[in-house]
């Protein structure tokens, strides 16, 4: 555990301004978007008169965090290429292979790096929609018969164990992705990137068709996470079977990743 500890702290070194600045990012634009909720008032919900204009209303109050989350998602499989394009950029990667332990621990602590900063800018955005929904929920019970049919407010820890589900399942995906990507593309001597588009569009196309367009995802989509119910409005996956086969392609993906990268990597 020493070395990969070792080599853990060493990744977060070597990427601490990026991962600050895309913490303080996220954790400015969820503070912001906190405080537009809370300057709202229930005569402007009510001024909306219809359902449809009050969900509209609610989404652009929620812009700045929804869009936070948006970004936190969608920069995790960059950053861990990235990653791993720094050791080759900078010429650090002979060290790297001549590293007294194996490449899987190398990619691993890489992994985790990155996973921790899911994790933290996770729960920053996973805490601040559950209050924003919290405070939408407040206006529309004062609306009247609108709260019935968007649904209930689920309970605070029920959201948070689904939500962090959610996010652990999106990031062993993504995560495999990349690493079986950056596996086939140091595995090749020439057309690296060639072979790092084809892999990824292969291993993603593959994860579609086989998960049935990965579905469980589209509630990442759902501004308004925190309603589970409403047939129409949102969609939550509460089964575990979703999760479970995409977490197994996605350890299946960074498995191949692994052996490439510790068996066929061209340095």
């Amino acid at each position: 555990m020493k070395p990969f500890f070792a080599l853990y702290m060493k990744e977060l070194k070597a990427n601490k301004m990026l991962f600050l600045f895309l913490l303080l990012l996220i954790t400015g634009m969820n503070v912001y978007g906190l405080m537009k909720v809370a300057n709202v008032s229930q005569e402007q919900l009510v001024a909306q008169e219809q359902l449809g204009l009050i969900l509209k209303f609610v989404l652009f109050v929620m812009l700045p965090i929804n869009l936070a989350k948006s970004i936190l998602f969608l920069s995790l499989p960059f950053l861990l290429a990235h990653t791993f394009n720094s050791e080759w950029r900078s010429e650090t990667h002979y060290q790297m292979f001549a590293l007294p332990v194996s490449q899987y621990t190398v990619i691993l602590a890489k992994v985790a790096a990155v996973a921790s900063v899911g994790f933290v800018g996770g729960g920053i955005v996973i805490g601040c929609v559950y209050l924003s929904m919290a405070k939408v929920a407040d206006w529309l019970i004062g609306v009247g018969s609108i709260f019935i049919v968007i649904g209930e407010l689920m309970p605070f820890f029920d959201f948070v164990l689904i939500a962090h589900l959610l996010l652990v399942t999106y990031m062993i995906f993504v995560f495999g992705i990349v690493t079986g990507m950056e596996g086939v593309k140091y595995s090749v001597k020439r057309y690296r990137r060639l072979a790092a588009v084809a892999s990824f569009l292969f291993f993603l196309f593959f994860s579609f068709f086989t998960l049935q367009g990965l579905g469980v995802f589209t509630s990442f989509l759902m501004p308004i996470l925190p309603f589970a119910y409403g047939e129409m409005l949102i969609f939550i996956e509460t089964s575990v079977t979703p999760y479970l086969s995409i977490i197994l392609t996605g350890i299946i993906f960074m498995i191949i990743g692994l052996v490439m990268y510790e068996k066929r990597a061209e340095i």
